[in-house]
This record gives structure tokens, sequence and C-alpha cells, in this order.
């Protein structure tokens, strides 16, 4: 029965508009109105670009992850795991990054609802962050589908959907009693990497039949982290010139417990009411990770200035250190009218932060400095409404408008109150007042036609106007073309302008870093004094004029396109370079610098896929190929990503019952940053083009499933069959561990 899936909603026009509006919620599964000739709304047919992706049940059940979906959407084309900047550091945390924008210009959807969580996380002087990012909420066993929009299709989304969206659908209400339960377990053949754990499981059904529905699901992770050891001792030549031992950390370990509840109340046949809600909860195990280095203790060291800190990092191994507690709530009202459809949600999320405190300043930034817990706390409240609705002006067409408004509020009294003066003994200079609160409102209204100008070609055309409160507006224009040249060949294209507000810590005055005089900006020529860096209030909104133009081919046994994007970059928020003041404190004087706009950046490239699906047999191939991903004021590239990615998968269906399927990834060469951003780096050259490149590798796995009985399935398979690991080494260019040789198994029941 369909009384509790998810229907088109959208809401009432312009009656709706002062009730907000993002992205459109509907799953792929959902009916759309339709006129003489076929009209399906704006989000259904943009979605049909070249830039989308989508990852079906099936998909998820023959590649089963170790622990969150990236690993799963990384083999998507134009898609990449990176760290949050270009310089290596916090490298095991990586993250999605789509065509080359940094895993900052990823927004992340559950349902088509942001997720925000990251963003309590504190933010570096060159955009560092210490998160796995937001894809580990969600268990895998309750997703239904996930969709990965790149470029103009993804800019339709709003704020911090520059690079792309990744929209994460999870599994319907049913009206008969259905359920599922999964046990997952990965064991590394290498025993100085950490094993993996998984359990998930989730029951639907109606409580009042047609008229009250239920979904819950739950789960429970772990996955340990790797031996202290596990990477190797190489020498690290310091900007004094004097050469210590250091290694890099292994990837630190993780635990997450997730729950959630949908209610579905089918009010009228015409209209429904949707409550989610949901709790997360996930803490690490140290391996020892820092932000500007990774010197262990227990190895020769003469530097007394670091070793008593090194000393309480190495005690901290195996320890949580950092946990982080999510709530998300959300209602949602679906309405279908004579003139249309409606949605209006009410979301609000909370995400508490709880850290041992880290340095602020120099080369203890972002080291833990003591063993007091500090929290931050980051709430948003979003209302958003839009409607669809079917018109014949002309040709047929489907026009949607709608509006939306987002509230931030975050306190982090751990990186700006007294406690943390140590680090920040200039901060009475520059600010005064409670410096511990931040916040952000952006609103925000669009219109968007989808027009059938015939039987063969759709047009888009789309506007869209957000205001944040202290970057001031943005208008997005955005267009969108698909024109069938025959009942093979598709022509499709499109050109939107998208953007970013800046995040709560770039606008925030009251948020403060340091350094002593290695970390301070080479263009600003200063040896031995304090480099002070600072929000600004006054920064104008990141935007970038994504294009792509392509081609597909599609026949019973054959699907394949190749797609060109182009993404003009502007406006980039960096840590500026130009000295603002310069008071003295004692016979200190301190330089102080804003964060502010980057000029110009280019990302530009090629996607291309391949299907060949014939009887039992399905071959899936993508290939992405960068061919510039380059900030113009330095040079460098904006993330840490290979030249080149090629995906191949092969399954085969045995029987009925059987399944095989067979991986292959091949990662092209991974080039260093080129040219020395601040004094420490000019000094000791350390990651920067001197040092080898990563040289181009390739990942085989395999994998068997079988169908036992209708209720119980069971999977095997290795990972990384040819063992080709690879070791963080930081004063080189892997910046990041590759997994060796691991073997998996699931058992899953279901009713």
């Amino acid at each position: 029965m369909t009384c509790f899936q998810p229907k088109t909603l959208v809401v009432c026009l312009m009656s709706a508009m002062s009730v907000s509006a993002f992205a459109d919620t509907t799953s792929p599964s959902t009916p759309h109105v339709t006129l003489d000739k076929i009209v399906v709304n704006v989000e259904t047919q943009v979605k049909q670009s070249l830039g989308v992706s989508v990852i079906n049940q099936e998909d998820l059940e023959r590649s089963p992850v170790n622990h969150d979906i990236s690993q799963l959407i990384r083999k998507m084309p134009g898609v990449n795991l990176t760290g949050n900047s270009a310089t290596g550091q916090r490298g095991n945390n990586r993250q999605i990054d789509i065509r080359g924008m940094g895993p900052e210009n990823t927004l992340i959807l559950v349902d088509g609802r942001p997720v925000n969580s990251r963003h309590a996380v504190r933010y570096g002087w060159r955009g560092e962050r210490d998160t796995r990012g937001d894809l580990q909420w969600i268990p895998s066993g309750a997703i239904q589908s996930i969709e990965v929009l790149r470029g103009p299709a993804a800019a339709r989304y709003g704020n911090g959907a520059m690079g792309g969206v990744v929209n994460i659908i999870t599994k319907n209400i049913s009206n008969e009693l259905t359920g599922s339960a999964e046990v997952y377990t990965n064991q590394p053949q290498d025993g100085k990497e950490g094993e993996s754990y998984r359990v998930n499981a989730n029951i639907s059904g109606a409580i009042v039949p047609d008229k009250l529905g239920f979904s819950l699901y739950g789960g429970y992770h772990k996955t340990k982290m790797d031996a202290p050891d596990i990477n190797p001792v190489v020498p690290y030549k310091n900007s004094d010139n004097t050469t210590y031992l250091t290694r890099a950390a292994g990837r630190e370990g993780v635990k997450n417990q997730d729950v959630g509840l949908r209610l579905a109340w089918q009010i009228t046949p015409e209209h429904t009411l949707r409550f989610d809600t949901s709790q997360h909860h996930q803490s690490n195990e140290y391996a020892g990770d820092t932000q500007n280095s990774n010197r262990d203790a227990t190895l020769t060291q003469s530097d007394s200035r670091t070793l008593a800190s090194n000393r309480l990092l190495n005690s901290l191994i195996g320890q949580t250190t950092n946990k982080m507690h999510r709530q998300s709530h959300a209602l949602t009202h679906d309405g279908k009218y004579t003139w249309g459809d409606s949605q209006t949600t009410l979301q609000y999320d909370q995400t508490k932060n709880t850290r041992l405190n880290e340095g602020l300043a120099g080369g203890p930034e972002g080291v833990i400095g003591s063993l007091d817990f500090e929290d931050t706390r980051l709430k948003t409240w979003r209302l958003h409404s839009q409607a669809h609705i079917p018109l014949k002006l002309g040709v047929p067409q489907t026009l949607t408008v709608g509006a939306e408004y987002v509230a931030d509020d975050f306190v982090d009294t751990a990186n700006t109150d007294e406690g943390t003066a140590k680090n920040a003994p200039y901060a009475s200079a520059f600010v005064s007042g409670d410096r511990s609160k931040m916040s952000s409102r952006i609103a925000s209204v669009y219109a968007e036609d989808n027009l059938q100008l015939n039987d063969n070609t759709n047009l888009v055309l789309a506007t869209r106007f957000d205001h944040h409160d202290k970057s001031g507006g943005n208008l997005s224009p955005a267009v969108n073309l698909v024109h069938h040249l025959d009942n093979h060949w598709v022509i499709k294209a499109g050109l939107a302008r998208a953007y970013k507000a800046p995040n709560l810590y770039q606008s925030a005055e009251g948020y403060l870093l340091g350094t002593r005089g290695n970390g301070c900006p080479l263009t600003a020529n200063i040896q031995g004094q304090w480099c002070v860096l600072q929000g600004n209030k006054d920064l104008k909104p990141e935007t970038s004029t994504n294009g792509e133009i392509g081609v597909q081919y599609r026949d019973d046994v054959i699907n394949a396109s190749v797609n060109y994007f182009y993404n003009d970059y502007k406006n980039k928020i960096v840590s500026g370079t130009q000295i603002l003041q310069m008071p003295t404190i004692g016979t200190t004087r301190y330089n102080l610098f804003k964060w502010e706009n980057l000029p110009k950046a280019l990302v530009e490239g090629i996607e291309a896929n391949l299907t060949w699906k014939k009887g039992n047999v399905n071959w899936s191939n993508n290939l992405t190929y960068m061919i510039n991903s380059v900030d113009k004021r330095t040079g460098n590239p904006l993330s840490l990503i290979p030249k080149y990615t090629l995906n191949s998968t092969l399954g085969v269906d045995i029987n009925d019952q059987w399944d095989a399927q067979l991986t292959y990834t091949q990662y092209g060469r991974q080039k260093p940053r080129q040219f020395a951003e601040n004094n420490i780096e000019n000094a000791t050259k350390d990651g920067l083009l001197h040092n080898p490149e990563v040289k181009s590798y390739g990942i085989v796995s395999v994998n068997t499933g079988y169908q036992f009985n209708p209720n119980i399935s069971g999977r095997i398979g290795i990972n990384n069959v040819f063992d080709d690991q690879k070791l963080r080494d930081n004063t080189q260019s892997q910046t990041y561990n590759e997994s060796g040789r691991s073997y998996f198994a699931s058992v899953k029941y279901q009713f």
C-alpha cells in the first residue's frame, strides 16, 4: 500500500512563501502530476542530468560498507575522499569531495533535510576540521537509496552545495509489518589495522491500517583504532634545521550508536503529517593524530618544548578524547490540491561536541593540551515550504516556487572564553565582551519552471535569492537542457550559479587563532612576531559558476555518457595575507589578519560512464579526470585528489539465490602542493613538491552473496585482494592510510 509512502510534496504558491523552502524531499518512487504530455517537477527533471548518480537498494546490499557510506559514495563519478584542506593535515579523517571542490562544499541531506553537525567542530587556520563529516549518522540498513548530485544539478539546493549534494533517502513506511536485522564484521589481515563490527536493525508497519504507520531503526558500529606504530618512523627537519624522528598517526577508532523513529498519519487521502526524530552518539578511540605534527614521545627527542606535550598525547592513546551527540526532529505536512502538491517542514537539529581542550596558537593549534572536556553546542532551526504547480501556458510546464529560513546559533566556550586565554593573550586587543556566541540567519526564495518545449526537449529555468545576515544577498540563476536527438542519443547541458555563506567561525570576530611566527603568511614577510587570525563579519559569500555539457547513448544493453564540467570559483574564503592592525601588548607586537575572499579559483574535468548489462551480467564503469583544480592566488590545488579515478564493477547473478561481484578502482597520481604558504613551509618544504608524489595504485575487491531462504541471506568478501596497503608519512605526500587486505562477512535476517 502507498498511503504511508512519501508523496510528491510541495507548498502552496505565494500564500506559503512566508514559510521557507529548500530541496524537495520526494523519493524516486513518488508519483508526479501529469499534463497532456509527461511533465515532471523541476527536481525530477534536473536529476536526469549527467551530473547525477543513484545508489540503489541492490548496490547497498551487494557492496556492504565497513563503517559509513562514504566507502560506497566515493565510487561514484566525480567523487573522492579528502581532508578539509590541501595540507594533508587530519589526513585520515577524509570526507566526500565532489569535483575537487573540497568537503566544505558538499551538502549532506537526509530525506532532503540538511545535516550540519560537522560545523560544530573547530575550524583551523587553513580550513582543517577534526571531523569525519556527516555521513555516519544513518545506519546502512535503514537506507533505501542515495542520490549524488554534482554541478548545476546540485546548485538548486542553496547554501553549501557548490561542489555537490549527497541525499540519503531512508526506507519508506510499510502497511505490512516488515523488518530486518544484519550483523557485519571486517577483519584486516594486518593485525595493526583496526577491525570493525556492525549491527543494524529496522522495523516498519501500520499502527492503524491505512491511517497511522511507523518505522524504527537502530544501529551500533565500532571500528578499533590502528596500532600506534602502524606507520613508519621518518626523520623530520624543523624550521631551525634540527632533525627529529616522527611517526604519523594511523586511523583512530570510532563508535556510533544511532536510533530513529518515523510516524506518518494519513489525515485524509490528500493530507499526510509525518514526524521524524533521531538520536545519535559518536565517540573516538584516540590514535595520536594532531593538526600540525604527530611526533611520538617514545622516540628519541631533544625538543624539550614539545616533549611534555607528546607524553600527554601518548598517554591518551586508546582513550576517548572527543564525543559528539546529535539529535534531529522534523515535522512535515504533505498536501495534494486541485492546483498541485505541497510540502511544509519544520526541522530542529542540535549537536553537542565534547572534546578535550585543544590549543589555538602556533604548533600547539589543534593539539590536546589538558584533560578537561569542554562542550560546544550548535542549534539549527529550519522552516521550508515549496509548491509544484502544473500549468499549460503555451507549452506544458511545472512551476516550482518556495522559500526557506535557517537559523544557526552556536556557543563555543571551549575555543573563545578566558579558559583558553593562555593560548590567546592577545584577545583583549581585538575584541571585548562575550566571544563565545556565534549565529547565522539565511532567508531564501526561489522559483523554477520545467518547460516541455516539444516531445524531445525539456528546458528548466530557475532563480534563487539567498540573504545572509552578515554577508548579504546572492542571486543564483540556473538553466538546464535535455534534448533527445533520437531514441538513443541525448544531449544534456546545465549552467548554474552556486553559493556558500561564510561558516560560523569565519564570520565570528570573537574566534581568534594565533601563531608565534612560523605560521605567519609567507607573503607578509614577518619573522619572529605573533600573527593573529580573526573572524570577519564583512566577508562576501563564496560563489561558483558551475557548467557542464555532455552526451549520452542508451539502448537495451549499453548506457554510456561523457560529460565535461567547469567550475569558475570566486570569492573563496581563505586566511588573509594583509596586515590590518599591529597592536603591542607589553613588549610583543601582534600582527592582525582576517579571513578574506580569494579572487578566483578554477576546477574543470571530465566524467565518463559505461554500463553494459545483458542477461545475468552487469558491468559498470566510470572515469573522472581532473584537468584543473587550482587556487589562483597560490597555484596550489583546492584539495588533494588523484589526477584521475577509474571505478569498475562486474556483477554476475549465478542463479536466483547466488551472486558474485568484483570491483576495481584505479587512483591516478596525487601530486603534493607546489608552493609554500607560510614561514615554516618555506623553511622545511614539508609536504611540498620536492617530496615524492603518491604514485598511481589500484584496489581489487571481491564478494559473493547467497539467499539461503526467503528470510536469511549472507555475504562474504575480500577487500584489497592484492594487499596494496598505503601507510601515512607526514614528510611525504602520503597523507592518509589506505587499508590493506581484509576479510568481511555479514548475515541478514528479514521478514
